[in-house]
């Protein structure tokens, strides 16, 4: 009689650690599954960024000076394809900017802090001076 109660124990231990396990490994699992959203929309198609999407862009040296020249192409939901509903915006103008147009912008370079970018127009609105 003994034994049956010990290997009843055991059984009803051994249940309540799995459930134990599959309970939380079921929790882990739902918020690992959500991406973690940035504070940081792109200026062309105003998306939320998630963590590891960038902007895609270029910037011009010299890279010692606290102002510089940046073309903005977009970010992953935008360029090289849009996304299904997404439509690129530029912000200055308020026109829609096509898939090979980009947006003009100027790096501010700040000696402590983030670095500051001011949008100055789209291809349409802002044409560069050597045109």
């Amino acid at each position: 009689m003994d034994y049956l109660l010990m290997g009843l124990a055991v059984c009803v231990i051994i249940a309540l650690i799995a459930w134990y396990i599959k309970y939380f490994n079921r929790k882990n699992q739902k918020t690992s599954r959500q991406k973690v959203m940035q504070p940081v929309k792109c200026p062309l198609c105003d998306s939320n960024l998630y963590v590891g999407e960038n902007i895609i862009s270029k910037v011009y040296r010299p890279m010692n000076v606290p102002d510089q020249l940046m073309i903005v192409m977009g970010c992953p939901h935008c360029y090289p394809r849009c996304e299904p509903g997404v439509k690129r915006i530029c912000p200055v103008c308020h026109k829609e900017v096509a898939q090979d147009q980009s947006l003009t912008a100027r790096l501010f370079n700040k000696a402590l802090g983030k670095k500051h970018v001011h949008v100055v127009g789209c291809s349409n609105c802002h044409r560069p001076r050597a045109d």
